[in-house]
């Protein structure tokens, strides 16, 4: 359990010091005077208590809680999903992260809320700033929740957020973009890629989906917005695996956030319906 004294407005670890060591190097230093590479390193090996071990083991996981802590701060993506997008489908590694991070009081740990449904606790929402605020670099770091939204715009709006949107205010800072636009005839949505190493580093387009209307495309963009923190994670699979992998990755999504009726009827069958093949082949 946690005893959080401090605002949950504030990034985790506000309340700590940088010192310059004899050799030039700036240490964090926390409230019981232990120095730590960095409040990242801190929260890792001090608050966690985690072994300090390879840097890459330690970002992993850290981005593995943020993406956690941040779906489930939005409350908008169901637990069948989150597990899909985010575990790959292991339900076991999902719930344990959960009761986890219940126990670490990162997550509400009143006895009678569910760490399966729960909410960050208020260390936990600032655990998430933190984490956001001090990404590796090379992980390209995506706004996340309401910012998302912000810098998306409403998805109901009547303009289009298109390729020139892209050009103006992106400038190589997003990997990877969706964006709605009317193409070959079709109100679409496109995953747009720069790279700025390119020769002429044009926009491309990587993944296309048409919609019959701009109707379905615009409930199709809003669900990408509320899960704009894992754009990068998906652009990453197309350009690994293809554009169907990520087509096929949304089916996996929407299907695992789809609850399924349940009824205590027994089976209908179908009747007269089931045609045999003899009686298909009768003239």
């Amino acid at each position: 359990m946690s005893d959080y004294r401090h605002s949950p407005d504030l990034p985790w670890g506000y309340w700590m010091r940088t010192a310059t060591s004899p050799g030039g190097g700036v240490t964090v230093i926390d409230e019981e005077g232990r120095s730590w590479l960095s409040i990242r390193s801190a929260f890792w090996s001090g608050r966690l208590r985690m072994c300090r071990g390879p840097g890459q083991v330690q970002d992993e996981q850290l981005e593995l809680m943020l993406a956690m802590l941040a779906s489930m701060h939005r409350g908008i993506v169901a637990l069948p999903e989150q597990t899909y997008s985010i575990f790959d489908g292991d339900h076991l590694y999902a719930r344990f992260w959960r009761y986890w991070m219940q126990a670490e009081g990162l997550v509400d740990n009143d006895f009678r809320n569910d760490p399966l449904i729960a909410k960050p606790s208020a260390e936990g929402i600032a655990v998430l700033r933190m984490l956001a605020a001090t990404r590796p670099i090379e992980l390209n770091a995506i706004p996340i929740g309401a910012a998302a939204v912000r810098f998306y715009r409403d998805p109901y709006m009547d303009d289009e957020y298109d390729r020139h949107l892209f050009e103006a205010k992106v400038d190589g800072a997003l990997p990877y973009l969706f964006v709605r636009e009317k193409i070959f005839g079709s109100e679409s949505i496109s995953l747009l890629t720069r790279n700025p190493r390119d020769a002429i580093p044009m926009a491309r387009t990587i993944w296309h989906l048409p919609f019959p209307d701009a109707m379905l495309r615009d409930r199709a963009f809003r669900w990408m917005i509320d899960r704009s923190d894992r754009w990068t994670s998906w652009g990453e699979l197309v350009t690994g695996r293809g554009p169907t992998a990520l087509t096929q990755h949304f089916m996996t999504l929407v299907f695992a956030g789809h609850t399924e009726r349940q009824s205590h009827e027994p089976p209908h069958h179908a009747g007269p319906l089931a045609i045999s093949h003899d009686e298909a082949e009768r003239p």
